[in-house]
């Protein structure tokens, strides 16, 4: 009995799991539009805000995508002002992508309400119930960057 309810209870978070990923990837979809920007150039937003600045060549590694593509998500994130490319101080050869903090504050004003919400549901669990939410995320996270580097030539 107990190995079936646990196989019931996995079974409800690989499907909340899904449903969560759906529902996040259409979120993400719905803020860039709001800001005009594609999924992809908001999710370097997001990077950016969470890493602080850095190469075009960092950015390919932490997004899987060529760095062909991303020269093209920075001359549009430029043209957009939302980030700003400055020479590399210790290698000239190289520059550095940097959020302009007007349009960033622009681009989380559209999260807030999101962040509200979370944080009521948040409210919800005891410290020890959020640690073992954080680690499963962070796990998660990582094991998700592995999958696509896996998929990725």
């Amino acid at each position: 009995m107990a190995r079936r309810a646990r196989t019931e209870v996995l079974r409800e978070v690989h499907d909340g799991l899904r449903s969560f990923t759906a529902y996040a990837v259409l979120y993400s979809q719905a803020v860039a539009e709001r800001l005009g920007l594609s999924a992809t150039d908001s999710r370097c937003v997001d990077l950016l805000d969470r890493h602080g600045p850095m190469s075009a060549g960092r950015l390919a590694e932490l997004t899987g995508l060529t760095s062909g593509a991303v020269t093209g998500i920075v001359d549009r994130l430029e043209r957009a002002r939302f980030a700003r490319r400055e020479p590399d101080p210790m290698d000239r050869r190289r520059v550095i992508v940097h959020l302009v903090p007007a349009r960033e504050n622009d681009a989380f004003a559209h999260l807030a309400s999101a962040q509200d919400r979370v944080d009521g549901l948040l409210a919800q669990y005891d410290l020890k119930e959020l640690a073992a939410i954080g680690d499963f995320l962070a796990k998660a996270s990582a094991t998700t960057a592995e999958e696509i580097a896996r998929l990725r030539p």
